[in-house]
């Protein structure tokens, strides 16, 4: 009898994986069709297999539904909102801090040409183009 009971178990287990897996597989293809539609917006062939591959992408997350259950599919999406927010705060604060390390650096050369630091190009011995 305990046996039985591992066994469904497992089977159980096995299936809510699965199921997750086709769940983040779909939404990976719902995200990723986009690209080859914007590099190639007016190729009819790139579009039609993208719009295949996009509906098999919703065959999957139905049938990773089926498998995993609602709890699964929460599970997943509810990961991948917060990884989404991680990573637009991410991009966010290596934009501001990018912004003030090169307004930082700009305004170090605009003192220094003001303040005659910077000289000629040829005293450092740098190559100057030919024009």
């Amino acid at each position: 009898m305990a046996e039985q009971e591992q066994e469904t178990k497992q089977q159980v287990t096995k299936k809510f994986i699965i199921g997750v897996v086709l769940i983040v597989v779909s939404l990976a293809i719902g995200k990723l069709v986009l690209i080859p539609i914007i590099l190639f917006p007016g190729n009819k062939e790139w579009r039609t297999g993208m719009i295949i591959l996009y509906a098999f992408g919703w065959v999957l997350l139905v049938i990773g539904i089926a498998l995993a259950g609602w709890e699964g599919y929460r599970l997943v999406t509810h990961k991948y909102k917060h990884y989404k927010r991680r990573t637009v705060r991410a991009v966010k604060r290596h934009g501001r801090h990018a912004a003030a390390h090169t307004k930082k650096h700009v305004n170090n050369i605009k003192n220094g040409v003001k303040n005659g630091v910077i000289k000629n190009r040829k005293s450092k011995g740098v190559k100057q183009r030919k024009k």
